[in-house]
């Protein structure tokens, strides 16, 4: 089963929500970045892991600091 990973990285914030097939969100948190964006995205990813498992991702990327990650990691934005 194929699930989806939603990033958004803001200015501010990063935000992380891992959704089903069917949409339905299994695991959703944001933290603050205070500009280590790498770090909290790492935390925020890891918390995931450690609450769903290892899961086959799709990840899709969004927000005003998301644009570069996308392009480094040739994911969608």
């Amino acid at each position: 089963m194929k699930h989806s990973i939603g990033i958004d990285i803001g200015s501010t914030t990063v935000k992380v929500a891992v959704l089903d097939e069917a949409h339905n969100i299994l695991f959703s948190d944001y933290q603050r970045h205070f500009a280590d964006i790498k770090g909290t995205l790492g935390r925020l990813v890891n918390d995931a892991k450690n609450k769903l498992g290892d899961l086959e991702i799709q990840p899709t990327i969004t927000g005003s600091g998301g644009l570069a990650l996308a392009k480094n990691m040739e994911v969608p934005f």
